[in-house]
């Protein structure tokens, strides 16, 4: 959300931006989009950095780098992720010289994005392609290159998750993901953490649209984050500790997720310690439901317009006063999956937003299975 990077900067005034838009087909026009969104907010200053694929070598620049360190944030601007690697990267994987400016700023200063600009400073394999359902039926594989004159080969054939072997590595151990809960895209998330498993503990980051997250003291072990923003929310997916097969049928166990919403925080070192915001009162006991409801499309699927539920099966079974289980399953039959959900050792907070009054919910520490059935 610019919004976001424009209050972190320094606010009205103040703030000095400089917006990467690499991602886009037009960065050039995209770009005076974002300086009048972020100087109508008042901005002191927005300057494109002009880097991007059309633009020869620009990203070896002395003087675009130059233009990096002159800001108090970066905003980098959504688009297709893949591009916006490509052109912050070498070929040979090291660092352009834009990219090693953007890892000085974020040392001292503020790096914000948006859609691709935020996942693309995941630390983990960061999928371009795939949705839950398929993913978990296919699985993943690394995103390879098309020849010359090709325009996707055997990455657009795959049905399943095609994934980048890494993001931009700015959050070592985070794989982020935009418009999570709009697309449910918990079983994408949940796949590609266990098939890319290593001795690396590594967190799913999913950022609900018109939401943000401010990390702070990042790298530290007192890395925190906070929730920004009232229309949705922040899932944290944890596999660290699930049990996963995928022989003779696929079995996941052990999956725990959070959803945070606005003003929460949550200590990043253990992805588990939720400091929920100071007038959110424990649900347990104002429980408004006296029981959860199943969906028949957990991962919405049909195209019928239904988004979201997932978060929302989720979210009745905390507020359910006689349910701790509930069982769900995927529209689709050639397999058929079941996701059961346990919130007996989570917990959960609830209150009336301040700014706007809409009643939200967080909870902690979801346990999730999913099995094939059928």
């Amino acid at each position: 959300m610019p919004n976001t990077c424009f209050w972190l900067a320094g606010g009205r005034g103040q703030a000095k931006i400089g917006v990467i838009t690499a991602a886009r087909d037009d960065p050039e026009e995209a770009s005076k989009e974002l300086k009048t969104i972020l100087m109508n907010h008042g901005a002191r200053q927005v300057t494109w950095i002009p880097v991007s694929g059309s633009l020869e070598d620009s990203a070896n620049n002395e003087t675009v780098a130059a233009m990096i360190m002159k800001q108090s944030a970066i905003f980098i601007d959504d688009g297709d992720v893949h591009r916006l690697i490509r052109v912050l990267r070498n070929a040979d994987g090291t660092d352009t010289i834009v990219l090693a400016a953007l890892r000085e700023k974020f040392q001292r200063g503020v790096i914000s994005g948006n859609g691709a600009g935020s996942a693309a400073l995941s630390g983990t394999p960061l999928p371009v392609s795939g949705h839950s359902y398929e993913t978990l039926v296919h699985g993943t594989k690394a995103y390879t290159e098309p020849a010359p004159g090709r325009r996707g080969g055997a990455n657009r054939r795959f049905a399943g998750c095609s994934y980048l072997t890494s993001g931009l590595g700015f959050l070592r151990s985070w794989l982020i993901e935009p418009h999570f809960n709009e697309h449910s895209l918990h079983g994408r998330t949940i796949r590609l953490l266990l098939d890319t498993r290593g001795a690396v503990d590594s967190f799913g980051l999913g950022i609900d649209r018109e939401m943000a997250i401010a990390i702070y003291r990042v790298g530290s072990e007192q890395e925190y984050a906070e929730v920004l923003g009232n229309k949705g929310g922040i899932s944290i997916i944890n596999t660290t500790k699930a049990n996963f097969a995928t022989s003779p049928k696929l079995h996941i166990s052990g999956v725990q997720i959070t959803f945070l919403t606005e003003d929460d925080k949550i200590l990043l070192g253990t992805a588990e310690e939720v400091l929920p915001a100071t007038w959110k009162a424990d649900l347990a006991g104002e429980e408004w439901h006296i029981l959860a409801t199943p969906s028949e499309d957990i991962f919405s699927a049909d195209k019928d317009g239904t988004k979201g539920n997932f978060n929302r099966v989720a979210k009745r079974l905390f507020d359910s006063q006689l349910s701790k289980k509930v069982s769900s399953v995927t529209w689709q039959s050639s397999p058929q999956f079941l996701v059961d959900m346990d919130s007996r050792s989570g917990e959960s907070f609830h209150n009336d937003s301040p700014s706007n009054s809409q009643h939200l919910i967080s909870y902690a520490r979801l346990s999730v299975s999913i099995s094939q059935i059928a």
